[in-house]
């Protein structure tokens, strides 16, 4: 199953018709199962829904319920899939002080007749105490979620930050584990420091990772990894 998390960086201001060829370009290209994206603003959102049509299904719901007055910042964390989509939710993370809302999508899959849960998030970019209180709220979520899971999103902390190492320990101990990818995924970066993060539990084996440098649509890079069931 090819897994994929992707922050398309939000270009309202700029944006153009053709960002959604390439990124349907890059779901067919590499067959993607599963991808999560995040700054998908409502405009990229329509027409990503109008491009993929049938075939795929565009899960996950909106910060704020006001699409038009807030259109330049609204933003969801969307999971595209082709495969059956069980049930679809999306958690509200603990944003205050922060004005700009974070959000949670969980979605179930069905992939070769097992259930799988599918998380996709962007966290807080600059209050790191606002940052603690997302993580442990999406701890205390999938904690007790006993399908196979993967966790991934733009999680705004380097893997050598404290606050997300922290995040990592309390995970292991669940079974479910970061794949390190020793590269950058934020263009502007001056280290290779990930920003963007995909966490597997414990019934998946890693057959591959990538970080795709190709794709120049957004500042951010795609990560990109195959998994299959152990056993």
């Amino acid at each position: 199953m090819k897994i994929s998390t992707f922050n398309i960086q939000n270009d309202s201001k700029t944006y153009k018709r053709k960002k959604v060829d390439e990124l349907h370009s890059y779901i067919e290209k590499n067959k993607i199962d599963v991808l999560g994206l995040q700054e998908v603003f409502p405009k990229l959102d329509k027409d990503i829904k109008d491009d993929l049509g049938y075939d795929y299904k565009v899960e996950g719901k909106f910060r704020f319920l006001s699409r038009i007055i807030l259109r330049r910042i609204n933003e969801k964390n969307p999971i595209i899939t082709p495969l059956e989509v069980i049930s679809s939710k999306t958690y509200h993370l603990p944003s205050f002080p922060s004005l700009t809302k974070r959000v949670l999508t969980h979605v179930v899959i069905k992939y070769r007749n097992k259930e799988i849960s599918i998380y996709n998030t962007h966290l807080e970019v600059y209050i790191p105490s606002v940052k603690i209180r997302q993580l442990n709220k999406i701890y205390e979520i999938i904690k007790d979620d006993n399908r196979p899971k993967v966790l991934m999103g733009d999680f705004n902390l380097k893997n050598n930050n404290n606050i997300f190492n922290e995040f990592v320990t309390k995970l292991e101990e669940l079974d479910i584990k970061r794949i390190p990818l020793d590269e950058k995924t934020y263009k502007p970066s001056k280290y290779k420091r990930e920003i963007d993060h995909i966490f597997i539990s414990k019934e998946f084996k890693l057959k591959s990772k990538n970080v795709i440098k190709d794709l120049v649509i957004s500042d951010h890079y795609p990560v990109l990894i195959d998994v299959t069931f152990k056993g």
